[in-house]
């Protein structure tokens, strides 16, 4: 890629640090630009110091975004803002922390996407990948370590593994994975998205480069757009594939490259029909890259899955307390039920996303009771109280403890709220750490 000396940075989340970071070591000419003013971003600012930049921060102008012939946009910056819509107007090129990494690696990439499961995969993935090959894989991306850290860090992986969001592949030019993975789609971000099918198409440019020469993989059944001509194989928990990966009286099939592995599904301590798939598509990736059997069987044995993710807490009163924080959209949390056989209570609420509630009521049935906290309980109760006996609380306190006195001896208590958490908490991982504190007090 051809930088120019001069760069504007907009946004300084994790990526944003991180590109600004790399960027001052090649020499170039900096600017940031935040909607934060200096004493909000002051430990952010903080972890750049010894580096040159021109800060411009509060309100965004229209002048500072069209002084820069580059911009690098994290991937927390909404692409239709008016100032970069303006900017690509005067012929700014606009682009993402992930395209700039990308511009520098030559190591082949597996990418992988979809609107849930994406970090449980991309932990599995790189889990089969270390024990491949032992502390030299680089896991990162919307994980939480930008891929531009990989490019800066000056060490050459056998294969750099990345986990990628809608957001990332809006600013994407020649980012072309090896292997790229859409696990699912259903309705999500629909606060950022004009609709549903801007979103679903934002995921699909996780193909746009790829060639005959690279593999695509997608779960069966989920119909895609592609520009790019990868080969496509499939994953499905629940039908077999003439070739891809599938699942079959308790064992998990693998067909590529006119060989057949099997493993058994009991190998993995992760729960779920959600988890099989997530299996699934990680073995199949890993086999594409010429793993053997033995090292996948060693690490799904040993994988144990990650926290906020239909996290086992404790038994209170033979009453199981289920964390399941991250689960951010409706599809979620309907997977995590559908990993429970007993009557279930049912935390929810959050920040409103704009998407449909309703697809919960089909899980009606093992659903007692739903205790809704957040800015969105109210419209959750309207989709689903005449269903479902609904009940509001002020906070997660509250929450807990009526989940905990309706539930009998043998119920499940599930933290699953289907909303992002920024209306009371600062991220899921900070609602998830409340709720265990609260259920440990009980």
């Amino acid at each position: 890629m051809d930088i120019p000396d001069r760069i504007l940075i907009v946004g300084l989340g994790t990526s944003g640090i991180a590109a600004a970071r790399f960027l001052s070591r090649l020499g170039k000419t900096i600017g940031i630009a935040d909607e934060k003013n200096e004493n909000e971003l002051r430990n952010a600012l903080a972890s750049l110091q010894g580096i040159a930049y021109t800060g411009h921060f509060g309100p965004h102008r229209e002048t500072d975004f069209t002084a820069y012939p580059l911009i690098v946009l994290s991937p927390g910056v909404d692409t239709e803002l008016p100032v970069i819509k303006a900017a690509r107007k005067a012929g700014v090129r606009v682009i993402g922390e992930m395209e700039l990494a990308s511009s520098f690696i030559t190591e082949p990439v597996i990418a992988i996407t979809g609107t849930n499961g994406k970090t449980t995969t991309t932990s599995i993935v790189g889990q089969i990948f270390d024990k491949a090959y032992p502390g030299s894989v680089f896991v990162g991306g919307n994980i939480g370590n930008p891929l531009i850290n990989y490019v800066a860090d000056g060490k050459r992986a056998p294969v750099v593994i990345v986990e990628v969001s809608s957001f990332q592949l809006e600013t994407i030019e020649s980012f072309k994975p090896a292997t790229a993975l859409l696990l699912n789609i259903t309705e999500d971000h629909l606060d950022r998205y004009r609709s549903y099918d801007e979103y679903k198409a934002a995921k699909y440019r996780i193909f746009d480069n790829q060639t005959n020469a690279d593999h695509a993989i997608v779960r069966h059944g989920l119909e895609v757009v592609m520009k790019g001509t990868p080969r496509v194989l499939t994953f499905s928990a629940t039908d077999e594939v003439p070739e891809g990966a599938f699942a079959k009286d308790g064992m998990m099939h693998v067909r590529y490259g006119g060989k057949e592995s099997a493993f058994r599904r009991a190998l993995s301590p992760l729960v779920g029909v959600h988890n099989t798939e997530n299996i699934l598509a990680a073995i199949l990736a890993a086999r594409i890259h010429g793993i053997d059997d033995g090292i996948i069987e060693n690490a799904l044995r040993t994988f144990r899955g990650l926290p906020h993710r239909v996290e086992f807490i404790r038994t209170v009163r033979d009453v199981s307390f289920y964390n399941d924080s991250k689960a951010t959209n409706v599809d979620a949390t309907k997977r995590a039920l559908e990993g429970f056989d007993k009557n279930v209570v049912l935390i929810a609420g959050g920040k409103d996303k704009g998407g449909s509630y309703k697809a919960i009521r089909e899980m009606s049935a093992k659903i007692k009771a739903a205790i809704l906290i957040g800015e969105a309980k109210d419209r959750i109760a309207g989709e689903l109280f005449d269903v479902i006996p609904t009940y509001g609380e002020s906070d997660m306190t509250s929450a807990v403890y009526s989940a905990f006195s309706r539930a009998s001896a043998g119920d499940v208590v599930l933290l699953s709220p289907m909303c992002s958490s920024f209306d009371m908490f600062t991220s899921y991982k900070d609602r998830g750490n409340t709720f265990r504190r609260i259920v440990e007090s009980l």
